[in-house]
C-alpha cells in the first residue's frame, strides 16, 4: 500500500496550570481525538487517530498534532504498518515549529525530523534512517501537511472555489491546490447521514498523502470541519479511511460517550497491546 496514508492521529505531553491563559482560542477544541476505520478495498486492515494537546517546550506554549496509523496483526505477514506522525506548531502563527516522522511500511522504516525557522526562512531536516542532513527554504506562510490539514479547518470551504497553498513534503515544497467540489451526504456508523464537502487536491508533487495516486475528502459542513471520509487511489489498492467516533471536549453532535460495555478493540493498537 505504498506510503499507506499518513497516519490520521494521538499526542501526549506535560503542562502546567498555571499556563492555561496563555493558551490562544482555536477553530477547533484542543484535546479532540478522531477515530477512522482504514479500509483497504472492502475489507478493514487497520485503524488510525489523530489527537491535539497543549504541550510546553523550552518555555514556550505549543500545539502539538500527532497522526498514527497501525494495521491489524492480520496484515503483519504482508505488510504491517506502524505510523507516527507529530508536529509542534505555534498557536499565534499556526506554522510548524517542528515535524517529526517515524513510518514502519512492510520492510521499510524511516525516521525524519525537520526544524523549520521562519526568521531565516529555511528549514533543517535530519534524515535518522540514512544519517543525513537537508535544508531547504521556506516561503512566509509555508506548512507541513499536519498543521495545513488543521489550518483548513478554520474557514468553511465555498463549492466551486479553487485555492492554492505552499505545503512541505519531505525535502522541498510545493503548491498545492484544494478543489471544493460540491456537497454530499457522507454515511457513518456512529452518526448517520452527514452532509460533507467533496475535496480534490491537486499537487504539483506525486500524490497528496500518498506516494502515488489521488485521493479525495469530504469535510463536514458544520463548524468543526472534520474529515468524514477519505478515499485514495494507489497503483495497488484503493483505500478508504472513514471516521467512526469523536473524543474529547464539548458536548455537541459529535461527542459521544463511550458505551462501557462495548469494548473497542482499536484502542488497543494505540495503547501497547497486542493487535487485533
Amino acid at each position: 500500500m505504498k506510503r499507506y496514508l499518513f497516519g490520521i492521529l494521538c499526542l501526549w505531553a506535560f503542562w502546567g496550570a498555571g499556563a492555561a491563559d496563555e493558551r490562544p482560542e482555536l477553530w477547533f477544541p484542543v484535546g479532540e481525538q478522531l477515530l477512522y476505520r482504514v479500509y483497504w478495498g472492502v475489507v478493514p486492515v487497520g485503524t488510525s487517530r489523530a489527537t491535539t494537546e497543549w504541550v510546553e517546550r523550552d518555555g514556550e506554549t505549543l500545539l502539538a498534532i500527532r497522526f498514527e496509523t497501525r494495521s491489524y496483526r492480520v496484515l503483519d505477514p504482508v505488510y504491517p504498518v506502524d505510523d507516527t506522525i507529530e508536529s509542534l506548531i505555534d498557536p499565534e502563527t499556526f506554522l510548524p515549529v517542528r515535524h517529526e516522522s517515524r513510518m514502519n511500511q512492510g520492510r521499510r522504516s524511516t525516521h525524519e525530523i525537520t526544524y523549520f525557522d521562519y526568521d531565516r526562512l529555511m528549514a533543517k531536516q535530519y534524515v535518522l534512517h540514512r544519517d543525513s542532513t537537508n535544508y531547504f527554504q521556506l516561503e512566509p506562510d509555508t506548512r507541513d501537511l499536519v498543521s495545513f490539514m488543521y489550518y483548513m479547518r478554520k474557514k468553511a470551504f465555498t463549492v466551486g472555489n479553487k485555492t492554492q497553498y505552499r505545503v512541505m513534503a519531505d525535502d522541498k515544497t510545493y503548491d498545492l491546490w484544494v478543489n471544493a467540489r460540491r456537497v454530499e451526504p457522507v454515511r457513518l456508523s456512529n452518526y448517520g447521514r452527514v452532509d460533507s464537502v467533496r475535496i480534490e487536491p491537486e499537487a504539483a508533487f506525486e500524490g497528496f498523502l500518498v506516494r502515488r495516486g489521488e485521493a479525495t475528502f469530504w469535510v463536514s459542513e458544520d463548524d468543526r470541519r472534520i474529515i468524514t471520509r477519505m478515499t485514495a487511489r494507489i497503483p495497488v489498492a484503493h483505500i478508504r479511511m472513514i471516521l467512526r467516533r469523536v473524543r474529547g471536549p464539548g458536548d455537541d453532535f459529535w461527542v459521544q460517550e463511550d458505551d462501557p460495555d462495548e469494548g473497542d478493540e482499536d484502542d488497543d493498537l494505540f495503547e501497547g497491546n497486542s493487535r487485533s
